[in-house]
């Protein structure tokens, strides 16, 4: 009875002692706390490994200090937290995913992605697709790269120590990265674009600013212009109306056209209000005028030469059929022809068009608001002393 006691005393006291030491589990020499080996390294089976408690959703009542660095393996997504292990992290009071920051996964539409654990589990998404696309505020992304965020979404580049300032850089080239090739005629560089909401989807563009190739690029030839174009009212998309700017390689400008011949070309008016190529709006002349500008006061067109300002004389002008009387040697007749906006004082100038007859002089001059008077008179004497002009059109001018 008594070596049973003390047989007994010596086993519990050896697996006390084990308790405070290393335990191993296929290992008769374990290298820490508890070291677990497989049943065969080079072929292990599939029940070699260690299974942690498997929970469909976290508890509904956290866990403590007492629990901090808790393990488990969540087997399916919820809310925001995706299958795999977590673990209890107590100074955050918080769930967290375990493992690496980027994790494998899938969006919506099942397509493969690896997704920053950090941002998802404060439920912003940040993703890699497997094609290389790349979501921050999306595991959808439409675009190589797409920043989906309410309210301000801004991108900001950062630099320091001018002149190396940030640049935002298109490099495009035909053919593929392997072999490169050269640009050709109307090529896009790349551009930025707008889009819209049109009601039920994603707009095409309704704005861009473009750089395009101005001709076929080749070694030491490399002209590019710049596009720019908006919607007009009526209109779903930019292309729909034209350009409404270029700036070619030749530094000539165009404005509603697409290929300027001149350093700055307008595209034509029409009779819509609001169509005019070019509207001055009034305002104060110069003090010192400075050569070559023109200015507008509201009343009159001025122009600078050298180092004079000079006005330009404006025009009305209108044609009107005029049939004079019979006309005397030595006397006169005059017919009136209504001149919208003419007045008394300004300059008059007229003239038949085409042919007329011998003998005849005319002139003419404003007699009140809106009127012009021409005069027809015979100024030769000869076998006939009298006329009878043919009914014919005149040009009336008015220089205010």
């Amino acid at each position: 009875m008594k070596l049973t006691t003390i047989l007994a005393y010596i086993s519990i006291s050896t697996f006390t002692l084990s308790c405070y030491a290393q335990v191993g589990i296929r290992s008769n020499n374990p290298r820490s706390i508890l070291d677990i080996s497989a049943s065969n390294k080079v072929n292990p089976t599939s029940k070699d490994g260690i299974l942690l408690p498997r929970i469909e959703n976290f508890p509904t009542t956290n866990p403590t200090a007492d629990q901090d660095g808790l393990l488990v393996f969540l087997v399916a997504d919820t809310g925001t937290f995706q299958k795999g292990l977590h673990y209890w992290d107590n100074s955050l009071a918080q769930w967290l995913d375990y493992g690496a920051e980027w994790r494998d996964g899938y969006n919506d539409d099942d397509e493969d992605l690896m997704y920053a654990r950090q941002a998802a589990v404060n439920g912003v998404d940040v993703v890699i697709q497997d094609s290389g696309r790349i979501g921050m505020g999306t595991k959808n992304p439409e675009e190589s790269l797409e920043l989906k965020f309410a309210g301000d979404n801004d991108i900001q580049i950062t630099s320091a120590e001018p002149p190396n300032a940030p640049n935002l850089i298109f490099f495009t080239t035909n053919g593929t990265f392997s072999s490169r090739q050269q640009l050709n005629d109307n090529d896009p560089l790349g551009a930025i674009n707008g889009k819209v909401w049109n009601g039920t989807a994603k707009s095409g563009d309704v704005a861009y600013i473009s750089p395009i190739a101005d001709g076929d690029h080749s070694s030491g030839n490399l002209p590019t212009k710049y596009d720019l174009s908006v919607t007009g009212n009526g209109d779903e998309t930019a292309y729909e109306n034209g350009l409404e700017m270029t700036i070619r390689a030749t530094g000539r400008v165009g404005i509603g056209t697409g290929n300027p011949t001149a350093a700055l070309q307008l595209k034509a008016g029409t009779a819509t209000a609001n169509s005019a190529p070019l509207k001055l709006t009034p305002g104060t002349k110069l003090s010192t005028p400075e050569t070559g500008t023109i200015e507008y006061d509201g009343t009159s067109i001025y122009f600078t030469p050298n180092s004079s300002r000079r006005l330009l004389l404006t025009g009305l002008k209108t044609t009107a059929t005029l049939n004079f009387p019979i006309i005397i040697n030595g006397l006169t007749d005059e017919l009136s022809v209504t001149v919208p906006g003419a007045a008394v004082g300004s300059s008059c100038d007229c003239n038949p068009l085409g042919a007329i007859e011998t003998g005849l002089q005319w002139s003419c001059y404003v007699s009140s608001a809106n009127t012009v008077r021409v005069r027809l008179n015979k100024i030769t004497t000869g076998p006939l002393d009298i006329v009878d002009p043919a009914s014919r059109n005149w040009r009336i001018l008015v220089m205010e």
